[in-house]
């Protein structure tokens, strides 16, 4: 069988940000204002995805130089991952340092951490902390009280509940949140009280598939 050369010119076009996001009232970091966040390290989905700002979190040992890589490449404010957590105080302390110097808008403490834990890491760092809920016992006021400057919520299903929940205890604090890839769910996580959404795109490999598979089908017909 002979394949043209067309046949090959595979795009990503159709995966772009989702429109229903832009309808956020958007938060404001340094002078941008923020209503969709790119949830990748990916370079080729930060070239090729118009989003207003990046969230380079990651499960791998924090690196300045990485930071630096996405920093310099994205030309959009880049929120870097710091880790956190009870027993890394020290270590997060310092990514978060390294992670300003790389250019960062802002970092994201992305492990469950203690108010206490916090005041000590906003006490010697001067930018934008960010931090992640992933469950509803998180104590949402003493974090607040403790330096955090926006709440970003993952907590999957319950993620517009958890937003609800949150601008309840404290109506003036931005957030961010997931809002999974359809409009229905994006809608419903701003109603509750996101000013931004989180958008965490399909990988590569699951993109090439899915052309592989559309055109396997045309081919066997």
């Amino acid at each position: 069988m002979s394949l043209d050369q067309k046949d090959f010119l595979l795009s990503a076009s159709n995966y772009d940000i989702p429109e229903a996001i832009e309808e956020s009232s958007g938060l404001q970091v340094g002078d941008n204002l923020i209503r969709s966040i790119l949830l990748t390290t990916d370079l080729s989905f930060i070239q090729s995805l118009n989003a207003d700002s990046i969230m380079a979190v990651h499960p791998f040992e924090k690196s300045a130089q990485l930071d630096k890589v996405i920093v310099d490449f994205s030309n959009r404010p880049v929120f870097c991952d710091i880790g956190g957590g009870l027993l890394y105080e020290r270590k997060t302390v310092e990514a978060a340092k390294k992670s300003f110097n790389a250019g960062a808008a802002a970092v994201v403490i992305s492990k469950p951490t203690p108010a206490e834990v916090i005041s000590n890491i906003r006490s010697e760092i001067d930018g934008p902390i960010i931090y992640t809920v992933m469950f509803d016992a998180e104590t949402i006021p003493e974090l607040s009280s403790a330096g955090v400057d926006i709440f970003n919520v993952a907590t999957g299903e319950y993620t517009a509940e958890t937003v609800s929940y949150i601008s309840s205890l404290v109506p003036e604090m931005p957030i961010m949140a997931s809002g999974g890839p359809h409009d229905s769910t994006i809608r419903e996580t701003i109603r509750s009280g996101a000013n931004a959404i989180v958008f965490n795109p399909p990988t590569a490999t699951e993109i090439l598939r899915s052309f592989f598979d559309e055109y396997r089908d045309q081919r066997s017909q």
